[in-house]
C-alpha cells in the first residue's frame, strides 16, 4: 500500500468515526490524488466532511473544496430523490399485498452522521413473495426494463429517474451446497414468527433485515463482489458502521455459525481486521473473536485487493479494451488473491467464469 493510500485511509477514517486525523500538509499533486481515490471509491462526501473539518493549514486549495463542494451538492439532491422514491415504491408494494425488505442503500445511508453524503446507488429490494403480478407492476409502470426472472437472480428497471432492483433471492451463492444453506438461513430468519425492524426514511417506517441477518449479508454481497471484480472503500464503510451502530444486538454466536457453514470464516476475519484497523472501529465493538483463526496480516492483503479494484471492478472494467487473454489473465489473479478467503465459491465462480468465455 502506498503513502497516498494510507494517508487517504486516515481521511476516510476520521470522517467516519472520528479520532485523529492525518497530519502533514499534502501538495496540490498530493491533493489531486486524493480527490481521485475518493472518486473511484465512491467516498468522495467522506473526503469533503474530512478536509472541510481540518485545520486550516492542512486543508485542500479552496477551488479544490469548491470542487468537492460541487459534488456533495449533488449527492445530496439524488439522496433526496432516492428517499422520496424508496417511500413511494415501498408504499405501493405493500398496497399491492407484498412484504418488501431495503437492502444496503438508502437504508445504510442512515447509519451516516450526514446520510445524505453516501454515493448512492439502486434501490435494492429484497421480495420473498414476488409473483407474476408483480412482474406485471414492473412491466406497465417501468421506463425501461434491464433484467427479467430466469436470466438473473432480480428484476432491474428504471422508474421514476430510479433504478431499482427486485432481489428475488436475498443472496446468490454459485456454488449449489452453499446456495442450499443460504436458503436454509434465510428462511429460518424471514418467516412469520421474525419481529419486525425498521429504519425511517422521510418520516415513513421502511422494513430491513434483523440486524444479525443484515451483517451477514452486507459481508457476503462485499466478499462476492470481490470475486467477481471488485468492489469499493464505501461497502467496507457500510459494514464498520452497521458493526459500530448495532454490535449490542447482533447474534455473535449465530453469526459465527453462519460463517462456518458458507466457509467465509476467514472472509469475515479479515473484514473485521481491516475495519479496525483501517476505518477505526473500537476492536471491543466487533461481536465475533475475528483473530481466532490467526490470520496474521490478511487484513492488509485484503485491504490492498480494495483498493486495487476500486468500486465495483472500476479498474478491471477499463481492461476491457485489452485482449481476451490479459483480461483472462487479470481475472484469474483476481481469483487466487481471494482463494485463501472463500476457497469453495471462488473455485466455483472461476470454472463457471472460464466456462462461459470459451463458449
Amino acid at each position: 500500500m502506498t503513502v497516498n493510500e494510507r494517508h487517504f485511509l486516515g481521511f476516510i477514517r476520521y470522517a467516519l468515526l472520528g479520532g485523529d486525523y492525518p497530519h502533514g500538509i499534502l501538495t496540490r499533486a498530493g491533493w489531486q490524488e486524493q480527490q481521485k481515490m475518493a472518486k473511484n471509491q465512491t467516498v468522495t462526501g467522506l473526503l469533503y466532511t474530512a478536509g472541510s473539518q481540518l485545520p486550516p493549514d492542512l486543508r485542500p486549495p479552496q477551488e479544490m473544496m469548491m470542487k468537492l463542494y460541487s459534488k456533495v451538492v449533488y449527492l445530496e439532491n439524488m439522496n433526496r430523490m432516492l428517499n422520496e422514491r424508496t417511500c413511494q415504491i415501498f408504499k405501493i408494494y405493500k398496497e399491492m399485498g407484498y412484504h418488501p425488505i431495503l437492502l444496503k442503500g438508502q437504508e445504510v445511508a442512515t447509519l451516516y452522521d450526514r446520510p445524505e453524503l453516501r454515493a448512492f446507488g439502486d434501490i435494492d429490494i429484497f421480495v420473498p413473495d414476488w409473483d407474476m403480478k408483480m412482474n406485471d407492476w414492473v412491466f406497465n409502470n417501468a421506463e425501461r426494463v434491464e433484467n427479467i426472472p430466469g436470466k438473473d437472480h432480480l428484476v432491474a428497471f428504471n422508474w421514476n429517474g430510479a433504478m431499482v432492483e427486485n432481489h428475488l433471492c436475498l443472496l446468490k451463492f454459485y456454488n449449489k451446497s452453499l446456495a442450499r444453506k443460504m436458503e436454509e438461513i434465510v428462511k429460518a430468519e424471514l418467516n412469520e414468527d421474525t419481529p419486525l425492524t425498521f429504519v425511517t426514511i422521510n418520516s415513513q417506517k421502511i422494513e430491513v433485515l434483523p440486524r444479525t441477518l443484515e451483517l451477514l449479508y452486507q459481508i457476503v454481497h462485499f466478499s462476492k463482489h470481490l470475486i467477481l471484480s471488485g468492489v469499493g472503500l464505501r461497502q467496507l464503510c457500510d459494514i464498520t458502521l452497521t458493526i459500530h451502530r448495532y454490535h449490542d444486538v447482533i447474534d455473535a454466536e449465530k453469526l459465527c455459525q453462519w460463517f462456518d457453514m458458507l466457509e467465509i470464516r476467514q472472509m469475515a476475519n479479515a473484514i473485521a481486521a481491516a475495519a479496525v484497523r483501517y476505518l477505526g472501529l473500537p476492536s471491543e465493538e466487533v461481536p465475533y473473536d475475528y483473530h481466532e483463526d490467526n490470520f496474521g496480516e490478511k487484513e492488509d492483503d485484503l485491504m490492498d485487493i480494495v483498493m486495487d479494484a476500486a468500486n465495483f471492478g472500476y479498474w478491471l472494467k477499463l481492461g476491457k479494451r485489452r485482449s481476451w487473454w490479459q483480461r483472462t489473465a487479470k481475472n484469474l489473479r483476481q481469483y487466487a488473491r481471494l482463494y485463501p478467503y472463500m476457497p469453495k465459491e471462488t473455485r466455483t465462480e472461476m470454472w463457471l467464469s472460464l466456462i462461459g468465455r470459451l463458449k
